[in-house]
């Protein structure tokens, strides 16, 4: 005997009530955090956008407060205070010209150029200092020793211990123009580092885009088992020069780490004819005129064309293996290989330990083959992998930015 349950419609219309009431609220606290996060996230992002502008902003305040400053020294000090302090500018210059010069160099060898700024000023005439030439700006030439100039003539009348002032002489305006040229160096050495800075970041961030498919990436982001990380970002333009060329050392270290890991991956060329007739993965077998999996890529060469190693490693095969025909294999780092099949001729022997470019053997036809063309291969682990991201990863390499 059944029994029916009956639900006074008030009751049920009353319950429907209810649940649209829970409902809409649940959808609008949901709809509220994540505006409320948006906002936040928004405010935070702004507040930080600002918080670097002003750091900037006081960055270029303090240098203009510093050359506003040199340039009062210049019309209050006496002329040998005031030559001692272009002196010491000088030399402050200099060191960092030096260190420039290394930041550039080494820039230059891993082949990234930049329009490095003139850091050579036009003579600005002769500073002289008790009978003899005070050291020039960077670049300056001194000009040969006039009968009399206002400096000299200054420094030479003066008694013993007495205090020379600018305004007693025609030295203010030179000493003035010595000091705007100095300035200028030096900015014209920070406008250098900054090129090179960018430059740098830039060859960073495309070397790590075309590496990172073939497993080579240093400094990606962290991870759960990474070490704990954080901090403030400082913006380069309130930093330092001697930082600055720090952090620029850094970046082009991260560029030489890059360009080494990648060297000992299967990345050049297996052929100097690069025409390609089959590329990896599924295609119409030219055999069995079905589609198949093909697990290389087919470069079209004539029949004894040299074929050499696309990394150091080991050869671990050399000889026939069935639809290969004749195949070397070289073992590289990492659980990578790559294999050369079809080949006419083998020129290694299996133990040989070979280099990149070295020839491992010749272009052939041999095996499951329609005519001469080198098969290709890369496996990592042993799995076969598209080739292409090795040797696109190659081709970055080889391109200078």
């Amino acid at each position: 005997m059944s029994k029916t349950l009956a639900i006074h419609p008030v009751a049920a219309g009353s319950a429907a009530g209810v649940f649209v009431l829970l409902l809409t609220a649940y959808v609008g606290a949901t709809a509220y955090l994540i505006y409320r996060d948006d906002l936040v996230g928004a405010a935070v992002s702004r507040q930080v956008s600002m918080q670097y502008a002003y750091e900037e902003r006081i960055a270029a305040l303090r240098s203009e407060l510093d050359r506003l400053t040199s340039r009062h020294a210049v019309q209050t000090e006496g002329v040998e205070q005031q030559l001692a302090r272009l002196l010491e500018q000088q030399n402050l210059i200099q060191s960092r010209q030096a260190t420039l010069d290394q930041i550039v160099g080494r820039a230059r060898a891993i082949g990234i150029d930049v329009a490095v700024a003139a850091t050579s000023p036009e003579p600005t005439g002769q500073t002289a200092g008790a009978g003899s030439t005070a050291a020039a700006p960077l670049g300056y030439v001194a000009a040969e020793p006039a009968a009399q100039d206002p400096i000299t003539e200054l420094l030479t009348t003066a008694k013993p211990g007495e205090r020379v002032s600018l305004r007693d002489g025609a030295a203010r305006p030179t000493l003035l123009k010595i000091g705007d040229t100095l300035d200028s160096t030096q900015a014209n050495l920070s406008e250098t580092l900054s090129a090179v800075s960018d430059a740098a970041v830039e060859e960073v961030s495309r070397l790590s885009t075309a590496l990172a498919p073939i497993g080579v990436d240093i400094g990606g982001p962290a991870d759960e088992t990474s070490e704990p990380q954080g901090g403030p970002l400082v913006p380069t333009a309130g930093m330092h020069f001697v930082e600055r060329t720090a952090l620029v050392g850094r970046t082009l270290d991260d560029i030489d780490s890059l360009r080494g890991a990648a060297l000992s991956k299967p990345i050049g060329l297996p052929v100097k004819a690069m025409h390609v007739s089959s590329r990896f993965g599924y295609r119409l077998d030219p055999f069995l005129k079905r589609r198949a999996f093909h697990s290389g890529i087919d470069f079209v060469a004539a029949a004894g064309t040299t074929v050499r190693a696309t990394a150091a490693g080991i050869v671990t095969n050399a000889g026939w293996k069935g639809g290969y025909g004749n195949m070397v294999e070289v073992k590289h780092t990492d659980g990578v290989s790559t294999r050369y099949g079809h080949l006419s001729a083998v020129l290694v022997s299996v133990g040989d330990h070979v280099d990149a470019g070295t020839p491992v053997a010749r272009v052939g036809s041999t095996g499951r083959s329609t005519g001469p063309h080198l098969h290709y291969e890369t496996l990592r682990s042993g799995k076969t992998v598209n080739p292409a991201a090795y040797l696109a990863a190659g081709k970055a390499l080889r391109t200078k930015s």
